[in-house]
């Protein structure tokens, strides 16, 4: 299994309780749903977070040149809701074993962050915060949809020059759009969107 992991830019202490209060601070916000209606399609990612030796970590899939939508971009595992999930949290969880060989046993769910509109795929995607036991052992990513995994610490993510933004407009209306540099990779898009909620939630819990 081909996996990047890239080095910490310094260490983290206190995870258990850090964690605590971000689940706490996911639990007891106003999250900002989107209504979901034809032809918009509702889906969910899980947002991955491992606790490595250096401190935590978040868990990135490489797409394929050969799936439907998104080809060959860094995302988080998830897809489109189906009829048999109860709720978003279960889609995120039910795709992230069909992408990576995530067992749900493994995750535990920490709350949602606000939902994020992508017009390429007409997806709105609730993302899933989930802490991964067993950091990247054991899993197994569907080779149709992921080419690698990569995995970055928070430490990289929130480091000086990694983080950029650009104002878009489309059909008069103006986009932000993030983008994070991470070695030979850029995470940009509904990802680059998710990566900077999680962020500002993660530093609310200092």
């Amino acid at each position: 299994m081909d996996v990047t992991r890239l080095p910490a830019t310094r260490a983290n202490t206190d995870i258990g309780r850090r964690l605590e209060r971000l689940q706490q601070h996911l639990h007891r916000r106003v999250r900002r749903g989107i209504e979901v209606a034809p032809p918009l399609l509702r889906a969910g990612v899980l947002v991955p977070l491992l606790i490595g030796h250096d401190g935590p970590e978040l868990l990135f899939t490489r797409r394929t040149e050969t799936v439907l939508t998104h080809k060959g971009q860094i995302s988080f595992p998830g897809g489109q809701r189906e009829d048999v999930d109860l709720e978003t949290i279960e889609t995120a969880l039910r795709e992230s074993y069909e992408e990576i060989g995530l067992d749900t046993s493994r995750v535990t769910v920490l709350g949602e962050l606000d939902d994020v509109f992508t017009s390429v795929s007409a997806f709105v995607i609730t993302p899933v915060v989930g802490v991964v036991a067993g950091g990247t052992d054991k899993l197994r990513p569907a080779p149709d949809e992921v080419k690698s995994l990569l995995v970055v610490p928070l430490s990289t993510l929130d480091g000086p020059g990694v983080h950029t933004t650009e104002t878009r407009r489309v059909d008069d209306q103006r986009y932000r759009i993030h983008y994070y540099r991470v070695g030979d990779d850029i995470i940009w898009g509904a990802t680059g969107r998710i990566v900077y909620q999680f962020l500002q939630a993660w530093q609310e819990t200092a």
